[in-house]
C-alpha cells in the first residue's frame, strides 16, 4: 500500500535535501530502522539501533559519544530524525499488515 502523499513528500525531503549528513547516510539509517537493511557508519549504529528497538534507552551519553566522534549537532539531529522516521514507518507498516490480516 502506498504511503499518504504528504508523508512520502516528508520522507523524500529528508532523504534527498542537502544537509549536514550525506543523503546516503540518512537513507541507510532509515532503511536500517524500517527494513533492517541499511548499513550506516559503524559509529552511528548503536544509536540507530536503540532508536529502532528501545528508544526509551537513548540518553545524553549516546549523543555525547557521537559528538566526541566528531559529529555535529546537525549531523546528530538528521541521523536521529531519519532513525525515528524509519522506526515509525516500520510500526506503521506493521499496523497496516495487521489491519489487512484482520479484515
Amino acid at each position: 500500500m502506498p504511503l499518504p502523499r504528504k508523508l512520502q513528500r516528508a520522507i523524500d525531503a529528508l532523504l534527498n535535501s542537502p544537509g549536514a549528513t550525506r543523503p546516503s547516510v540518512r537513507r541507510d539509517v532509515l532503511e536500517r530502522t524500517r527494513f533492517g537493511a541499511g548499513q550506516p557508519p559503524e559509529n552511528l549504529r548503536q544509536l540507530v539501533d536503540k532508536i529502532a528497538e528501545q528508544p526509551w534507552t537513548v540518553s545524553d551519553d549516546d549523543f555525547a559519544c557521537l559528538r566526541a566522534a566528531g559529529y555535529s549537532e546537525d549531523d546528530i539531529y538528521e541521523v536521529t530524525l531519519a532513525a525515528a522516521l524509519g522506526a515509525g514507518l516500520q510500526r506503521f507498516d506493521a499496523g497496516l499488515r495487521a489491519l489487512e490480516e484482520a479484515g
